[in-house]
């Protein structure tokens, strides 16, 4: 069996983050999929929401444009962000300094900060602050997430979920009414409420929450299928398989095996289907809710 990805982007990927890509001519492959935005050169793509785009200059000013380049707010700011949020009139970000803030648009200023440990090296697939009802959630760089109250202005949890010294940072974090999902590469954690807590340990590629499930790429190999509890329910067994992108869409989970073959497991019964397809080795991979997109071409599902 093979499987073309035979839509092509303007240009290659050059740069892949959980919030976008940008492509090599510079422009932005947004969440959705869709292009809308060329950047300059020297600025770097943090964030979108509804029409607006979070840009940083440099390491330098952080800038709200639209669709145009039209500017809508400069913000100064010297330090170079990891991750950031845009909503409403607030920024959440995590500094490369591993440093937690968010800012006030309209004041043009930091209403809290916070540093924390100084961190080495980190995994690629860094996760943005998630703003929940009236709390904000930090994801930070090294194995924690801290939880800020909007009310209180103040952090009202710190909860560490793994304390290695090397890429360690959150690389999942997910947020729905009293349930809260995050990761980092060798361990999970879901907190139920204000005390409920379960880790599951492993080594992860990525994960991605779908009906009240958890669906997990691990390093060796291995989709597993996890409840709230991180109870193993399912899995399938890929051996030697180096599993990158997850999308699921009318019941079927896709997934990359290096650059030689498109997985598609069925989620009813768990079964795996293998495509073979031909695609330059070692290239940078984005994926949104319905599509993977590797180098210069992408697939639609």
């Amino acid at each position: 069996l093979t499987m073309e990805f035979a839509q092509k982007l303007p240009s290659k990927i050059a740069h892949s983050s959980r919030n976008g890509a940008v492509l090599a001519n510079n422009d932005v492959l947004d969440n959705k999929g869709e292009i809308l935005l060329t950047i300059k050169p020297n600025q770097k793509f943090l964030a979108k929401s509804g029409e607006k785009y979070l840009l940083q200059e440099g390491c330098k000013n952080l800038l709200i444009v639209d669709s145009k380049q039209e500017s809508l707010q400069d913000i100064p700011f010297d330090k170079c962000v990891a991750s950031a949020t845009l909503s409403g009139n607030l920024i959440a970000l995590v500094s490369v300094e591993n440093a937690i803030a968010l800012i006030d648009i309209s004041a043009k200023k930091e209403i809290f900060t916070q540093k924390l440990s100084s961190v080495i090296a980190i995994n690629s697939l860094n996760v943005s602050p998630i703003f929940d009802r009236n709390t904000i959630i930090f994801p930070s760089l090294d194995g924690r997430i801290l939880i800020y109250n909007t009310n209180t202005k103040n952090i009202t949890k710190d909860i560490l979920i793994q304390s290695d010294k090397f890429f360690n940072n959150i690389i999942y974090l997910y947020a729905h009414e009293n349930l809260i999902i995050t990761a980092t590469q060798k361990r999970i954690s879901t907190i139920l409420g204000n005390n409920k807590t379960f880790n599951y340990d492993g080594n992860f590629n990525d994960m991605l929450v779908y009906n009240n499930r958890l669906l997990v790429l691990s390093s060796d190999g291995k989709i597993i299928e996890l409840d709230n509890t991180l109870k193993p329910l399912r899995e399938t067994n890929l051996e030697y398989a180096k599993l990158a992108s997850i999308v699921v869409k009318e019941g079927k989970l896709y997934t990359l095996d290096r650059h030689k073959h498109l997985i598609e497991v069925y989620l009813q019964n768990f079964e795996p289907t293998i495509y073979k397809i031909k695609l330059p080795a070692k290239k940078y991979i984005f994926y949104t809710n319905d599509s993977i997109f590797y180098d210069g071409v992408y697939k639609r599902f």
